[in-house]
């Protein structure tokens, strides 16, 4: 994938004009405002508007933070509200520090909704960072711009900060998207056969991994649970538990482990020929009891302990599963949830994939982050997984997890950061696809939330670099956002889930019949995936790679 070109297409506005009022905070602070949040808030020194802070001596702003807010969004560095048309904008500003920062659109009250968001490592010498957003709403301080600096300890300086009206989002790239399906997802074949025979071949099941998170709740001959079933092999071929195999739900008393329960799930895998991913052998979130867990360190003499643990989980599950869980989420959301890493730095990120890759070397390993696609907080991502490259670390796999929420698809911003991700050479795995905030629920139409899987299943299908989709659910009684499934909870199924049906099955699919030659060759072109094959009514099976 390596040397892929990163393109996205906007026609620019020659005019294009700074609708921010004293981004470059020559005329003081007005506007400027630093947000701690008091309930737990950092410890942090900043100055504002101070010549010499700038670029090349100007006014800027310095902010040092010397302890960290008790949520990693605690700590916001706002300027000026601002009037914007419901129209696409470009974000760019000068800064320079030892820390990363988050630059992220939210609404106005009463929920404040997050629009966009970008996340950048800053360096020690001033550069220009920039993103794309949608202002899809109308007047003066509804998409604000803020910018999380409590991610880490540290300092950084910024200066001229400007968003600037962009023009139409270029659409070929997407216009193109079956021309692409074509070239990547389908492959020529042979069938051989006597001369003049007739062969018929059927698309049973593609190579692609079309997948969902599972949720198994009551025994298996439960009514529920067979209904469950069925529709999960109705619509998807490919699975992963979605909170099973989490250390503290997996082992929530020290030694206590829910196999039996994790068995379900690979044992469902197997019976239908599914592959199966594990996810996560680590997350350093801090809610749900988390933070109680025995393995989770509270202060920094605790985690050499937390290494034992960790070792020791990585090497009597990944044994326990060998061969069964065919790959792994090693660490999820090490950018969102750096808990862990805060506490005890990052060695434990390379060690983590060391010891996996060690206990089972056919194992394929993920990293796996959200708002990395779904929200254009990429160039950070790229810049953590670079360093395992760099460290040749046993990194298999980037997951983008691709919760949307309430943003819409943008084939074009989703390409451009796909392209950036591919210059990794790894592939890409979506791993949690969904609409809707966990908050407010499905906040779109049955038929907008269609007409956006379809979107993005044709964006990330078409996308060479992609090797798998996994939806995060599919069912409104068993999802994590209100209504969010394709299913609704009694069982109705919803726009979405026949536009995702009839993609894969009617749209993407093949079922042709050809006469063998003089040779006994019978041609197809087709796409990659299990065939039943027919001729003279007999049949047999036939996969194409």
């Amino acid at each position: 994938m390596k040397g892929v070109k990163l393109l996205l297409a906007f026609a620019v506005s020659a005019m294009a004009q700074n609708v921010l009022n004293n981004g470059d905070m020559e005329y003081g602070d007005g506007g400027w405002y630093l947000w701690n949040n008091p309930d737990g808030p950092a410890k942090v020194d900043m100055q504002l508007a101070v010549q010499g802070l700038g670029v090349d001596g100007s006014n800027g702003v310095k902010v040092v933070v010397k302890d960290l807010p008790k949520i990693w969004w605690g700590l916001q560095l706002q300027p000026p509200k601002f009037l914007a048309d419901s129209a696409y904008y470009t974000l760019s500003f000068k800064a320079k520090g030892d820390m990363p920062i988050n630059a992220v659109v939210q609404g106005g009250p009463p929920d404040y909704r997050q629009k966009e968001s970008a996340s950048f490592e800053l360096t020690k010498d001033w550069k220009t960072y920039s993103m794309t957003f949608l202002a899809d709403q109308k007047g003066y301080g509804l998409n604000n711009v803020t910018f999380h600096v409590g991610l880490k300890k540290g300092w950084l300086q910024m200066d001229d900060v400007t968003i600037e009206k962009m023009g139409d989002m270029d659409t070929v790239w997407y216009q193109n998207a079956e021309a692409r399906i074509d070239s990547l997802r389908k492959a020529d074949f042979t069938v051989k056969a006597k001369p003049g025979q007739k062969v018929s071949v059927k698309l049973e099941r593609h190579a692609f991994p079309f997948g969902t998170a599972l949720a198994f709740y009551g025994p298996e001959k439960d009514s529920v649970e067979k209904w469950y079933a069925a529709k999960a092999k109705k619509f998807f071929w490919h699975g992963v538990s979605e909170n099973q195999f989490k250390w503290p739900e997996y082992e929530r008393k020290k030694g206590k482990l829910m196999k039996d329960e994790m068995y379900r799930y690979i044992n469902f895998a197997k019976e239908n020929g599914w592959e199966f991913r594990g996810h996560a052998i680590m997350w350093g979130h801090q809610d749900y009891g988390f933070d109680k867990h025995y393995s989770n360190p509270h202060k920094p003499s605790q985690c050499k302990d937390f290494g034992k643990y960790l070792k020791n989980r990585i090497e009597r599950d990944l044994t326990e599963y060998k061969g069964k869980i065919v790959e792994y989420d090693v660490w999820n959301e090490p950018m969102h949830e750096s808990y862990t890493f805060n506490m005890c730095g990052w060695n434990y990120l390379d060690s983590a994939f060391i010891w996996a890759h060690k206990v089972d070397p056919q194992a394929k390993l993920y990293l796996n982050e959200y708002s990395v696609v779904a929200a254009g907080e990429t160039d950070r991502y790229v810049g953590i997984i670079k360093g395992l490259l760099d460290r040749k670390v046993p990194i298999h796999g980037v997951g983008v997890q691709c919760h949307f929420n309430a943003r819409p698809v943008v084939p074009a911003l989703v390409k451009e950061r796909l392209d950036k991700i591919a210059t990794l050479g790894l592939p890409i795995k979506v791993t949690e696809l969904d609409f809707g905030t966990w908050d407010n629920g499905l906040t779109i139409s049955e038929e907008k939330q269609a007409s956006e899987y379809e979107t993005f299943l044709r964006s990330a299908f078409s996308h060479p670099a992609v090797n798998g989709i996994l939806m995060w659910g599919f069912w409104d009684g068993r999802h994590w956002i209100k209504n969010g499934g394709i299913i609704a909870m009694d069982g109705r199924e919803k726009p979405a889930a026949k536009t995702i049906y009839n993609l894969w099955h009617k749209t993407w699919t093949t079922e042709a019949t050809a006469t063998a030659d003089e040779n006994g060759v019978a041609k197809f072109r087709g796409f990659k995936g299990r065939y039943k094959v027919t001729i003279d009514g007999k049949t047999t099976d036939l996969v194409v790679k």
